[in-house]
């Protein structure tokens, strides 16, 4: 009996990442204030950035205010440096004014009757005072005398106001910061973890991470560099990949795959690698024979 197998691909969102925006830079001074948090040399897992895929081994670290893998960036501002900023004694907001709009909005003047709402009326008016208005009125051959024009003045738009923010004085944390910081650090150690347990994560700047669980890496891995090698074009890529099982990937990431189809070689020496570990792991269960 044959069957299709559809992959467990969870979609988790980015905290303050917009779909179809390019991946903010983590700010140098964060890191300078916050430091970093490194995990330990990761084996299993993979890991693809804007479709490109990243070897083993890794590591995942929180630096500043986001995270990055093998010190590449895979994700924006988990929480916004502003935010750390304004757990501090000397952070301060200054208002300024910016200049109004040079078209202001048209508003009548106070004698006037409201034109914009009475202008269906003026074309349907009866001059007799009484009776029904048609459509014919706008075509009659005989036009009535044009009303007196309502006079109108120009209000100016109230002045927009700027914020800018101004920090003086060393970052010092405190618990209100250390807060935010473990905000940051629980999504690092949430990233480490899944990639330890073999899962697979896809970072892009236009979508959600794309991430799935050891037995899905697998399964992909055994598939898609096969895809990689045969798709010369991005919509038969694409089919076809969708046929495969993999249908919850985001548009944006089988275009991302299809630009970085020719590491489907490194792709298919990891499958195999991978499977030699599996089976050597099972002759050492069914050995008796220690791990480690």
């Amino acid at each position: 009996m044959s069957f299709r197998m559809k992959f467990a691909i969870v979609s988790a969102a980015v905290a303050a990442a917009a779909a179809l925006q390019a991946m903010p830079e983590i700010p140098v001074e964060s890191a300078k204030a916050l430091g970093r948090t490194r995990g330990k040399m990761i084996k299993t897992g993979l890991v693809f950035v804007d479709g490109k895929y990243m070897e083993p081994p890794y590591v995942v670290e929180r630096w500043g205010t986001g995270i990055r893998i093998n010190n590449t960036q895979v994700t924006g501002q988990i929480v916004d440096w502003l935010e750390f900023l304004k757990t501090q004694d000397g952070f301060k907001m200054k208002p300024a004014e910016q200049a109004a709009s040079e078209k202001p909005s048209q508003a009548e003047s106070p004698e006037s009757s409201n034109e914009s709402a009475s202008s269906l009326d003026d074309l349907f008016d009866d001059d007799s005072g009484g009776g029904e208005s048609s459509l014919d009125d706008l075509f009659d051959d005989d036009p009535k005398p044009a009303k007196k024009k309502k006079n109108t003045v120009r209000k100016a738009l109230k002045p927009k106001v700027q914020v800018s923010y101004e920090f003086e004085g060393e970052f010092a944390a405190n618990e209100a910061s250390k807060a935010l910081l473990l905000k940051i650090n629980s999504l690092r150690t949430d990233i480490d973890k899944h990639l330890r347990n073999g899962g697979f994560i896809c970072f892009g700047e236009n979508y959600s991470r794309v991430m799935g669980d050891s037995r899905t890496s697998l399964r992909m891995l055994e598939r898609l560099p096969d895809l990689m090698r045969r798709y010369e074009d991005p919509k038969s890529f694409t089919a076809a990949v969708r046929a495969a099982g993999m249908i919850y990937f985001p548009d944006e990431l089988y275009r991302d795959l299809f630009s970085n189809r020719l590491d489907y070689r490194k792709l298919d020496k990891r499958c195999k690698k991978w499977k030699k570990d599996l089976e050597w792991e099972k002759v050492l269960k069914e050995t008796g024979t220690p791990l480690f």
